[in-house]
């Protein structure tokens, strides 16, 4: 039987190009070729796999710290009560339901909030007890 590692230096030449890159190139039997390319496919398939599974892996063990849960809450809480504030504002000012809550979503649009969709809007407000009705449940929700 003949040793795999003297097959494999026979069979690779390395040369050296620009830049500190080297070229290589493998001669294979014409009959290996498709399993050789198979067995680099499989070998690139399973990287990907777990380079999936790493990241996969690290989003999920990683916990937010308490100062950044803190935070995240007090910005919620700010835009739930800027949401009130203006949406009561602009009910008292004489406007409709659905007029006030196209001027609230309009000037979170002006200052680029990442929650100004109108629907978000709508939904927040439902959910703060600001009239509206939240509509037909989805499935699956309560």
């Amino acid at each position: 039987m003949t040793q795999p590692g003297f097959l494999l230096s026979e069979a690779l030449t390395v040369k050296a190009v620009a830049d500190g890159q080297v070229s290589v190139t493998v001669l294979l039997p014409a009959d290996l070729v498709t399993d050789y390319c198979r067995f680099l496919e499989a070998l690139t398939n399973f990287f990907r796999a777990v380079d999936r599974k790493t990241s996969h892996a690290f989003s999920s063990v990683r916990v937010a710290a308490p100062e950044a849960i803190q935070e995240t809450n007090r910005h919620v809480a700010t835009y739930h009560a800027h949401l009130i504030s203006a949406f009561d504002g602009y009910i008292a000012s004489g406007l409709d339901r659905h007029e006030a809550v196209k001027r609230v979503a309009a000037d979170l649009r002006a200052v680029s909030h990442p929650w100004c969709a109108l629907h978000v809007v709508q939904a927040e407000l439902v959910a703060l007890g600001r009239g509206g009705s939240p509509g037909r449940p989805r499935r699956g929700q309560p």
